[in-house]
């Protein structure tokens, strides 16, 4: 059996045409996934506005910017929250709400509830405390300063959304993709051509 010797040129050629539907089916997923959470989002909202509730998104995302709740979630972290009512949420849960507090007013504010009591059928009041922190905090947390529990916790995330903040650095994520792109069509081309020199 004679086994056929690829030449340096034929395996880049290989290898970049493995890189280049891999990355396309990446893409892929991703673009799917975002499809499914914009619909998800923005039917929630249309049903909300319609129906006259104005309540935070069913999905949201933030990125965790101090310690106060390490080690559970660190720096940089991102966390998914999910909005619930008020009966799923638990002592033990981590929420991310509106603070009220004088030193984080305004702010969005992830941290553990600690203990809850109840104020009528929909609505608690929230004690909660950072993992980190000493005490708990100040003030307690009403269930319609809630946005959300926390569902999933990404690490580090929010380093790739500090590097695309900046404008250099996001025009050159998206030439990576073009130049790929581009050398995969040369490869072609100068494959073609020289099949077709061997060929006269």
């Amino acid at each position: 059996m004679i086994m056929k010797e690829y030449s340096l040129f034929d395996k880049i050629q290989y290898l970049s045409y493995f890189v280049f539907r891999a990355f396309l089916i990446a893409v892929l997923c991703l673009m799917i996934l975002l499809f499914i959470f914009l619909a998800v989002y923005f039917g929630d909202l249309f049903l909300n506005v319609k129906s006259g509730n104005y309540n935070s998104p069913l999905f949201n995302g933030y990125v965790i910017v101090s310690q106060s709740m390490v080690p559970t979630i660190e720096i940089n972290d991102a966390i998914i929250v999910k909005r619930e009512n008020d009966s799923q949420y638990h002592i033990g849960d981590i929420i991310s709400f509106f603070s009220t507090e004088y030193d984080n007013n305004g702010m969005v504010v992830t941290h553990r509830i600690i203990d809850k009591s109840t104020v009528d059928i929909n609505q608690s009041n929230y004690t909660t405390k950072g993992d980190n922190n000493p005490i708990p905090d100040r003030r307690g947390v009403s269930t319609s300063n809630v946005y959300g529990k926390v569902y999933f916790i990404i690490p580090k995330l929010g380093y790739i959304q500090s590097f695309l903040s900046k404008p250099f650095n996001f025009v050159i994520c998206l030439l990576i993709p073009v130049l790929v792109v581009v050398l995969y069509d040369v490869i072609r081309i100068i494959s073609a051509f020289q099949r077709s020199r061997s060929f006269s």
